[in-house]
């Protein structure tokens, strides 16, 4: 799909989601060359800028918050700025929610229409992406806070593995944060000064938020980690504790077999002729079992 919208006089925002052939095509003739174009539609890119000198066309790929995407927690899409300061998002399924932003920036933002330019959408739209990153670090710790508040009260595998995913996903998110906070800085001193008072405060806005992000996911990230590391050795030992009761479960049956073995052999045996002697045969398995769990005791077997 290939879409175009009028913002302004001066800039038209095209929007491509999975462009088909003939949609990129049209991207060459409005000037995108084929080598942005590939790392545009790239799924595996880094978030980065590129800028092509040849036509001064910014690439600038960006990873963001993908809550529907069974790949990753984060996707990149990418958005590009021509010369002639028009504006284009390049997404995939996955990333397509990027328009919404776009177009709520053009209601929403404080300048009026007619004097937006590509890098008042550009710093708007990010604005709301990084807010969309302390929102979902924000979320995940509350989910980890039930999590560990119903491990409290029962260790459950699926919990543990629930921490796990959380992990995951703030490994993914802190990776984007860190590499989108590189992007939006070599864009910052690529543009220079061509940016006005405000925008240059809108983009130490933007790192300071990027910042604030990136905190929140290493501290959140630290405490899944720590959390998810204590319930897995808690649940090591109770695991350990299991298998030592198993073993001593075995010694202590073994004992039986060992004894009437012996009564079942073709050999002469003390006390084996008399009325009762199933009754001693009993007493002596009693014994060695006593015997055996006092040795137990005696190496502290049950409190390691």
């Amino acid at each position: 799909m290939l879409k175009e919208h009028k913002i302004n006089e001066k800039i038209t925002w095209y929007e491509a989601e999975e462009p088909n052939q003939a949609e990129q095509d049209r991207l060459v003739e409005l000037g995108i060359t084929r080598e942005l174009l590939f790392y545009a539609l790239d799924p595996n890119e880094s978030a980065r800028t590129e800028i092509d000198q040849p036509t001064g066309n910014v690439l600038i790929v960006f990873d963001i918050i993908t809550p529907n995407s069974s790949l990753a927690a984060t996707e990149p899409v990418s958005m590009l700025i021509d010369k002639k300061g028009n504006f284009y998002t390049i997404s995939r399924a996955t990333t397509a929610r990027i328009s919404e932003k776009l177009f709520a920036v053009g209601r929403e933002n404080h300048l009026e229409p007619t004097d937006l330019t590509a890098i008042d959408i550009f710093i708007n739209a990010v604005s709301a992406l990084v807010s969309e990153y302390i929102s979902t670090i924000s979320t995940a710790n509350r989910q980890r806070n039930i999590i560990q508040s119903n491990l409290r009260h029962k260790i459950q595998s699926g919990a543990i593995s629930s921490l796990m995913e959380l992990e995951t996903q703030m490994i993914y998110i802190l990776d984007s944060l860190r590499t989108d906070r590189t992007a939006i800085s070599r864009l910052q001193a690529y543009l220079g000064n061509r940016v006005n008072d405000n925008q240059k405060e809108y983009f130490a806005d933007l790192l300071v938020e990027n910042t604030q992000a990136i905190d929140m996911a290493n501290q959140a990230a630290e405490v899944i980690t720590a959390i998810s590391g204590a319930y897995s050795n808690l649940n090591n030992q109770r695991l350990d504790k299991s298998l030592r009761a198993l073993t001593m479960l075995q010694a202590l049956m073994a004992v039986p077999t060992v004894v009437t073995g012996f009564y079942g052999m073709n050999m002469h045996l003390p006390l084996a002729g008399l009325q009762y002697s199933w009754i001693i045969t009993f007493g002596i398995i009693l014994i060695l079992i006593v015997i055996e769990i006092f040795v137990l005791i005696k190496i502290h077997f049950f409190d390691r």
